[in-house]
């Protein structure tokens, strides 16, 4: 595949790919780093137990985070990651009851990628295109 017929919409899935897989790695390694932490904090808000759900994220955020920076798997984990967003938005709106800018804004915007990478998909630009499986 020559970069001039590569089509500009996947381009910019790789662009979205590129920063939501970023942005789940780093927020899923810092998990992987401190389980113990997490499972703690997890309990205490109710995720019981908090080990199983930390290891949930763990996946869907570090692990998915990588598969959809290469761009395999992607709707699966691009699934995923749209639950981790809504759980977070509930938590901050309901549970918490911040206001929009206060802290799920970043949420809400990254709902809008996932769900994207959900209807469209990896793109040509992806492992998921080279294996024939997108």
């Amino acid at each position: 595949m020559a970069v001039e017929n590569v089509p500009m919409i996947d381009v910019g899935l790789l662009v979205v790919r590129f920063f939501l897989g970023t942005f789940f790695i780093a927020h899923g390694y810092s998990k992987l780093k401190d389980k113990e932490s997490m499972a703690k904090w997890l309990s205490l808000i109710g995720y019981k137990p908090g080990i199983f759900w930390t290891w949930i994220l763990i996946i869907a955020e570090f692990y998915g985070g990588l598969f959809v920076l290469f761009g395999i798997g992607t709707r699966l984990f691009a699934s995923m990651m749209t639950v981790v967003f809504v759980m977070g938005i509930y938590h901050r709106t309901i549970v918490k009851r911040l206001n929009f800018v206060e802290g799920w804004e970043i949420n809400y915007v990254g709902l809008a990628s996932t769900i994207l990478l959900i209807l469209v998909g990896a793109g040509m630009i992806s492992l998921d295109y080279y294996l024939g499986i997108a």
